[in-house]
């Protein structure tokens, strides 16, 4: 695919994104290679980001299971960029309409202490520790904003940033270095009732796992996680799309969670 008709699909989807209404994409979406879907996601940020619209703030890992990737023919996980638009903290309001179809995940969010670049060798969960400032209990807000989402391949959801609406930021987690990511347990709530729930293991393994093939694979596609990006690092449980309104929450169990209300 050359770089015009990549160009054309991120216009369409940058458009989309713009008017938060109900995009139908899929068809202009369905011959995307894995390697291509990366080069409109890349290019979607460009354009959502160009003339200080708005301004990339981290990224997100989605996809963490073979059930989850393997079922879209994808290779692996995938990852995606996170705006600063979407930032939000515990406590925030979503008012009616936006998210068209918000759905709730448990994950763990990095605040990143330093850039890491490639260097001699690949990141691992241990090497990738000395790059992280700051953990926090947190929540990453989708979206399924399509006309009609079984027909959105994997590289389909690639290019529109894998569902990401917001990554709203929860209790800071003191002493985080000596976690237990394996076996960590996080739920989905909505006005008190659970709705999913999963553990650690869900996230490659661990979150500094997961943390790491992140900013491995950055570096293959010549960038690099950098000093203060803001990170998702994967969710416990796949997205649980709320059944209506009210006080949405993901918690870890003795860690402490995150909160919005959704209109």
């Amino acid at each position: 695919m050359d770089a015009q008709q990549i160009s054309a699909i991120a216009d369409e989807i940058a458009a989309g994104r713009r008017t938060r209404k109900v995009m139908d994409i899929a068809a202009a979406c369905s011959g995307l290679s894995e390697a291509d879907a990366y080069k409109v996601q890349f290019a979607v940020h460009d354009k959502l980001t160009a003339g200080g619209a708005d301004k990339m703030a981290g990224w997100k890992i989605a996809l963490t299971l073979p059930a989850q990737y393997e079922p879209l023919r994808l290779s692996g996980p995938v990852f995606a960029g996170i705006y600063q638009s979407g930032i939000r903290q515990s406590g925030a309001v979503f008012e009616s309409g936006y998210p068209i179809k918000p759905g709730i995940e448990p994950e763990l969010v990095a605040r990143m202490a330093k850039d890491a670049p490639a260097g001699a060798a690949p990141y691992t969960a241990d090497s990738i520790r000395a790059y992280v400032a700051n953990l926090y209990c947190g929540m990453e807000l989708v979206d399924n904003r399509y006309a009609d989402v079984t027909k959105m391949t994997g590289p389909a959801r690639i290019a529109d940033d894998v569902l990401q609406a917001a990554c709203v930021v929860g209790t800071e987690i003191p002493g985080w270095q000596k976690l237990d990511f394996p076996n960590l347990k996080g739920r989905s709530l909505l006005d008190g009732k659970q709705l999913a729930s999963g553990a650690g293991t869900a996230v490659m393994g661990s979150a500094l796992i997961s943390l790491a093939w992140l900013a491995n694979a950055l570096n293959k596609h010549g960038m690099h996680l950098k000093a203060g990006d803001l990170i998702l690092t994967g969710s416990v449980h796949p997205p649980a799309f709320l059944p209506g309104t009210g006080v949405a929450r993901t918690e870890f169990e003795g860690l402490g969670g995150t909160e919005i209300t959704i209109g």
